[in-house]
């Protein structure tokens, strides 16, 4: 029985399998967000307008809309785009139990974009942000209970 492990954040999403508590982690993937931590100018879309204030001297200027908006739409579209290649490999039997690694909120969004069947086999969530670290690491955090459910 294999355990996929998903470590991910709002840059990129590794994929990898283990079968046993203390066994190898191999690596079997990874998608990148191509628009993560790219300049406002380097976006496609426009950034909100700003006005300056017309008021009394030391008025700040203000966002006309929520300048943060379009970046949480692509962390959006990228946690459905790591739940959607979740789902595929779930259907292709490649794997029987599920844990995912990320720091909270891309943890809540990939959460929240996994099918029900993909839930279903969820075994554990580590709110962590341990996407450029080892396998060493990648042990230290996956939950034991993730292998013990397979053994009963």
């Amino acid at each position: 029985m294999k355990v996929r492990i998903v470590i991910a954040d709002e840059r990129e999403a590794n994929f990898f399998e283990a079968s046993k508590i203390d066994g190898p982690i191999a690596e079997c993937g990874s998608l990148q967000n191509p628009v993560a931590g790219l300049k406002d100018t380097e976006l496609e879309s426009d950034r909100p307008g700003r006005r300056f204030g017309g008021g009394p001297p030391g008025t700040h200027h203000h966002d006309v809309a929520g300048e943060r908006s379009t970046e949480r739409h692509d962390l959006e579209l990228f946690a459905k785009e790591v739940a959607k290649r979740i789902d595929a490999e779930r259907v292709a039997n490649a794997f029987d139990r599920l844990v995912i690694v990320a720091p909270p909120k891309m943890l809540g969004l990939i959460r929240r974009s996994l099918s029900t069947q993909s839930q279903a086999l969820l075994a554990g969530e580590v709110p962590k942000d341990i996407v450029h670290e080892g396998p060493e690491a990648i042990a230290r955090v996956v939950p034991r209970e993730a292998f013990l459910q397979l053994q009963s």
